[in-house]
């Protein structure tokens, strides 16, 4: 699997929509060996304003006559399409989610048919597990990382140092490109026909998994004759999602039969996939065999954890608290707290002002 690390420059925004004029790539290996560096320009057949709302200038790799000279967006339509939507390439942005919008605006805007591919964010990733930085330009994380910078807003040189950023966050949490991937799947983007989907949504429904699962403490009864002590299980993206309660009660039972609810490759021992194949679950599926995980459907799974059928398909009814209360023994209402009169001490007893005379 390679990675196709790209970067756009626009003329101008005019109307909220850039005018392209340079689309810079770094197609790199594995390792992230450089097999391939290229900027393209592009004939944005528009002005340049190159102004930000600060009032600050950017100042791009080429004089503006370089790209009045090159091909027109239409004219490279079918390079762009080539590299993007290229089978066996993983495709990298920073702040990725800008890109993608000026690439669909000039397909609107010189009648091409929308791209359709996948992209993935180093800035998202980078503010996922550097959660202490509070940088998120391109040249302020490389500074940070210490990585030389020396033509910000020329395409492939800025793509270049996304390379960069996503290498350096790979070294420091010893792990390679697809394992943060998997760990920050929120930095995922879907391009298709038009529609720009961010996967951040979904991640909602893990974490509210996750903060559940700390909630549900193993049953001293059930850990007797549980077979998945310390198993770890993870279900897809898509069935947290499509059957929220439903994944409430699994994780239920399974914290109490003393098994652990984690999204960790490393630690996986079960794999529940389900419906449209998501990032988590192709992860999953390229490495279940060498990391010994089992996959599982619902059927397999309920009757591990011993969950009547009828049960499973009538909770969806259940209320939050009711799927995380379930199973768990009750414990002893607190006493309630005898209120204290307002002309009471601090011990409780009537203070000799409020002592009622007799004449009263």
């Amino acid at each position: 699997m390679n990675y196709l690390f790209f970067d756009i420059e626009c003329s101008n925004c005019f109307g909220g929509h850039g005018k392209i004029c340079s689309l810079g790539y770094v197609l790199a290996d594995s390792r992230f060996n450089v097999l391939e560096q290229k900027d393209i320009l592009v004939n944005p057949k528009s002005k340049f304003y190159l102004r930000r709302g600060n009032g600050e200038g950017i100042e791009l790799g080429y004089p503006e006559a370089e790209f009045f000279k090159a091909p027109d967006f239409a004219s490279l339509y079918p390079r762009f399409k080539e590299l993007l939507e290229a089978p066996e390439v993983i495709v990298f942005g920073h702040s990725v989610n800008n890109d993608i919008n000026f690439l669909l605006s000039e397909c609107v805007r010189y009648k091409q048919p929308y791209f359709t591919f996948n992209a993935y964010d180093t800035q998202i990733l980078h503010r996922h597990f550097m959660p202490e930085s509070k940088e998120n330009g391109l040249g302020k994380i490389c500074e940070t990382f210490e990585i030389p910078v020396d033509n910000l807003h020329r395409s492939d040189y800025d793509a270049y140092l996304t390379m960069q950023v996503a290498k350096k966050i790979c070294e420091i949490k010893h792990t390679d490109i697809e394992g943060l991937l998997h760990e920050c799947p929120d930095c995922y983007y879907s391009v298709d026909n038009g529609v720009v989907k961010n996967h951040y949504a979904v991640i909602s429904y893990t974490k509210r998994l996750a903060s559940f699962a700390k909630h549900i403490k193993p049953d001293t009864v059930l850990l007797k004759r549980s077979r998945i002590v310390d198993k770890h299980f993870c279900f897809s993206m898509s069935f947290e999602k499509d059957k929220f309660k439903q994944a409430l009660l699994l994780v239920n039972f399974i914290r109490r039969f003393g098994g652990v609810y984690s999204q960790k490759l490393s630690k996986m021992h079960y794999f529940l996939p389900y419906g449209e194949e998501c990032l988590r679950t192709k992860n999953v599926l390229q490495v279940v065999a060498s990391e010994n995980i089992t996959l599982l459907d619902e059927a397999m799974l309920l009757d591990m954890l011993g969950i009547p059928q009828k049960m499973y398909d009538e909770e969806c009814t259940w209320s939050i608290g009711r799927l995380r209360n379930y199973g768990m023994p009750k414990g002893r209402k607190p006493k309630a707290k005898k209120p204290v009169a307002d002309n009471a001490d601090g011990n409780g007893n009537k203070t000799k002002a409020s002592m009622p005379s007799q004449s009263d």
